[in-house]
Parts: structure tokens; C-alpha cells; sequence
């Protein structure tokens, strides 16, 4: 079984290169929707490049087998494209957590730190609604209330020079291994998935989103959508509007004043990872469906 992975979209040519070489069809796996995401993020415009864009993404879609994909919103984005496409198989893989990422967190003994920390990890990207984070630890100043920001990415100078009047509240650390990570979520009382107010973002399933819950933390996630809906499925946080600092730090206070929520949400989340999210688990069914 062939499988192309994307982004980057060109990959699918790489797919369509080995299918014409070796006479078998390649499944592909869509992360992203490419460029239509670059055109929301205001990395490309609305012209020749874009164009070219599309027209690649199309022959890329009518080229494989069939697509892998994994949120639900993508199955509807792709049901707008001609029969040639919409009728090709679909399988939804969600993303999940690997038994080794379960164990190495059951295995962390590390506790809670005393200070109330707020956590935000993974990419400091376009994507990423960081500067929220900034201006709600502005309104919560006077709270004994502490963020910390671990990764990188090409927005994390701006962010840090924003934070420049907070340092002894707001704290940047760089990408650490998988290990260190893990301790880091435990050491959290809260962690952030914030993502821009776009309907780009209705249908993703950020994959730390996961990670928190499987490290038995509560989520406070500001994405419309698929995410939001898990999150409240799952019992494992508070879903608020993208962009809005207000809500932000009254989820925060929710929180800070409620230290059995803050328990029973990080539970939930662990119990739901366990019983739906094990990646192994999930990739075992997917392989048996394209099998067939």
C-alpha cells in the first residue's frame, strides 16, 4: 500500500511520478488543505500562484486512489470537487496518541507545579492566535498567574517582544524532546490550543490538543468547530471564542479557582484519549479498510 503524505501538496507529484513508474496507485493522505490555507493565512494572494495552486491540487486529487484525512471537514471539502474526485473513497484517520507517548506519561512522576502556570507549546506560527495569550496576561497582571511558551516559529520574536513589560510572568523556552515535553505538561495547571478566528480552522484537530489530555491536563481550547465539540464531548476543558483575551482569562480564572475541575477535566481527558485515541489503534483500522 502506497501512501503520499501532504503538505507539502508537491509530494503528490512524487505519488503520481511513482504510479506512473510502477503501475500502482498511491493513497493520498491530506494533512492540509493546501493552498487554500495559505490563502487564508495571507501567505499567498488570490492570483497566478494560487491559481497554479489549484490547478496542481487537482491533478494530484484525480491522480490517487483515493484520501486519507484527519478531520470530518475535509470529506466535505472534497465532496465539492467533480465526480472524478468526490466519488473516490474517503477514510478519516484521526490524529492520536502512541502507546509510547501514554506510557512515558504514566511513567512521569513530576507534579503540578505551585505556581499556577498556564502552558502553550508547538508551533509560534501565522496560524497560532499568540498574541491573545499576551494580552491576557496582561488583564491577569495582578493574578498570581504565570504563562510559559515552549517551541518555535516565525512569529515567536514579535510575541516575545510584546510580552517585554511581563517578564517575570510570561516565560519562552526553546523545542525540547518528546521527555522533557511530557514533564513540562505535568508541571502545567492549564495548557492553550489557540488558533486565528478563520473558518479555515472549523474543521481542525490541532494534535497537542491530544498530548494535553493524555498528560491528564485540562484544555482551554479557542478554536471553532471539530476541536471545540471534542473538548466538550470529552469533558477535558472549556471551549471559548478565538481572539477574545476577555474570554481567555475568565477560562483561566475558572480554573484557577477551581482546583477539582481542574482534576476532573484532566481525568476525562486521559479516559477519552485511552478508550478513542490511541494511534496505533487507529491506524490498525485503517490499514484493514484499505485492504478491503
Amino acid at each position: 500500500i502506497l501512501i503520499v503524505s501532504a503538505p507539502p501538496l508537491f509530494t503528490g507529484i512524487v505519488g503520481m511520478f511513482i504510479k506512473k513508474i510502477t503501475k500502482k496507485d498511491f493513497w493520498l493522505d491530506i494533512r492540509d488543505l493546501w493552498p487554500d490555507s495559505a490563502l487564508e493565512l495571507n501567505q499567498i494572494s488570490k492570483g497566478i500562484n494560487y491559481s497554479i495552486g489549484k490547478k496542481i491540487e487537482y491533478y494530484i486529487y484525480k491522480s490517487a486512489k483515493g484520501f486519507i484525512f484527519p478531520v470530518p471537514g475535509f470529506k466535505k471539502y472534497l465532496s465539492n470537487f467533480p465526480k472524478e474526485i468526490s466519488d473516490k473513497p474517503m477514510f478519516e484517520l484521526m490524529n492520536g496518541v502512541s502507546e509510547n507517548f501514554l506510557n512515558l506519561s504514566k511513567k512521569s512522576i513530576i507534579k503540578a507545579d505551585r505556581k499556577f502556570t498556564v502552558l502553550y507549546s508547538g508551533n509560534m506560527g501565522y496560524a497560532q492566535d499568540l498574541k491573545t495569550i499576551i494580552e491576557c496576561a496582561e488583564l491577569l497582571n495582578s493574578y498570581d498567574i504565570y504563562f510559559r511558551f515552549i517551541g518555535q516559529g516565525v512569529c515567536r520574536n514579535e510575541v516575545e517582544y510584546l510580552s517585554r513589560g511581563l517578564r517575570d510572568k510570561v516565560q519562552f523556552h526553546e523545542p525540547v524532546k518528546r521527555e522533557d515535553l511530557i514533564n513540562w505538561i505535568k508541571k502545567s495547571s492549564v495548557c492553550l490550543v489557540p488558533l486565528k478566528n478563520l473558518d479555515l480552522f472549523k474543521s481542525a484537530l490541532p494534535s497537542k490538543m491530544f498530548e494535553y489530555m493524555a498528560c491528564e491536563k485540562p484544555i482551554i481550547i479557542s478554536v471553532k468547530g471539530d476541536a471545540s465539540k471534542l473538548v466538550l464531548k470529552s469533558k477535558s476543558g472549556i471551549a471559548i471564542q478565538p481572539e477574545s483575551a476577555s474570554d481567555l482569562s475568565n477560562a483561566i480564572l475558572t480554573y484557577f479557582s477551581n482546583k477539582e475541575k481542574r482534576y476532573n477535566d484532566g481525568q476525562n481527558g486521559l479516559k477519552f484519549v485511552e478508550e478513542n485515541l490511541k494511534k496505533e489503534s487507529l491506524i490498525l483500522s485503517l490499514m484493514e479498510s484499505l485492504k478491503n
